[in-house]
């Protein structure tokens, strides 16, 4: 009943902010939704509305981005390509309840690309932090002697929340896809639950596939399945990735799966749920 509660409140600020977004000119509108475990917050220009546990509050965030580019020659014609990007922001607000988010983040687009975002959430109830990071990166075959190794290629995407002071509540999602020669391997972790296996049906770039683990839950200490995949979808205008994983033991009542939305047009950003735990970032650039 939690989990629905939190669901009917995301679903009321994502049509609210896509109601608003549609009215109002794109250039100077450029709404954020973002929720943490018990907390949510409607950004909309420079301004937020804060509601945690029931408690109202009103903020402004100051946000700065950084991006660089190179130029280069193709032909006759200087193009330019974007190197990588920093970004912050600082929401201070206050109310019924009171405090600061901060979020740092860099993303890197030459190869390897690399990528992390940092947020740390302190409040009059809570203190949380969330990071989010990514690696991907390929290299060709190597020869040695008359015979090759490789190529290599390497797929890494992670995310964490955690709430200081309370075990009970966190969210701990990670995966690696990685390519050696024609063996596809794949890394998942779900909370406590460390998992090795096969990544199968794959595509080049290993952002599509299925798992196929067998790991170690450290919470129930026995061994454990990881069954799941990771799929891109595009419907209509949505273009976004869907992974869902979860545990296999036959003499279990209780499953843990994790499930992870990245939206890319015409919304950016991820729902990622691990078992009775939420997180919610959503921007709508470009509307």
């Amino acid at each position: 009943m939690v989990l629905k509660s939190k669901f009917r409140i995301w679903c009321i600020f994502l049509t609210f902010t896509i109601f608003l977004s549609t009215i109002i000119n794109a250039q100077t509108f450029v709404p954020e939704v973002q929720g943490l475990h018990n907390s949510f917050s409607v950004n909309v220009w420079n301004a937020s509305l804060v509601i945690e546990n029931m408690k109202y509050a009103f903020g402004l965030r100051i946000f700065d981005e950084n991006v660089r580019s190179e130029s280069y020659k193709l032909g006759f014609i200087t193009m330019k390509r974007q190197i990588d990007k920093s970004y912050f922001s600082l929401l201070a607000f206050v109310g019924q309840t009171n405090g600061v988010m901060l979020t740092l983040g860099y993303e890197n687009y030459s190869v390897p690309s690399t990528g992390f975002e940092k947020t740390y959430y302190v409040s009059s109830y809570e203190t949380m932090q969330t990071e989010y990071s990514k690696t991907w990166f390929a290299l060709p075959a190597i020869p040695i002697g008359e015979g090759t190794i490789g190529p290599f290629a390497l797929n890494y995407e992670g995310f964490s929340l955690q709430k200081l002071g309370d075990n009970n509540v966190n969210i701990n999602i990670k995966r690696g896809f990685a390519n050696i020669d024609s063996l596809q391997l794949s890394f998942l972790q779900i909370g406590n639950i460390y998992s090795l296996g096969f990544f199968v049906f794959a595509d080049k770039s290993l952002e599509q596939g299925a798992t196929v683990n067998l790991g170690w839950d450290f919470d129930e200490n026995r061994i454990v399945g990881v069954l799941g995949g990771r799929i891109f979808i595009d419907m209509w205008d949505f273009r976004f990735f869907f992974s869902a994983y979860g545990t296999y033991v036959p003499s279990s009542e209780h499953v843990k799966y994790g499930v992870w939305f990245r939206f890319l047009s015409p919304l950016e950003g991820d729902l990622i749920i691990q078992n009775n735990v939420g997180y919610l970032k959503i921007r709508f650039p470009g509307i």
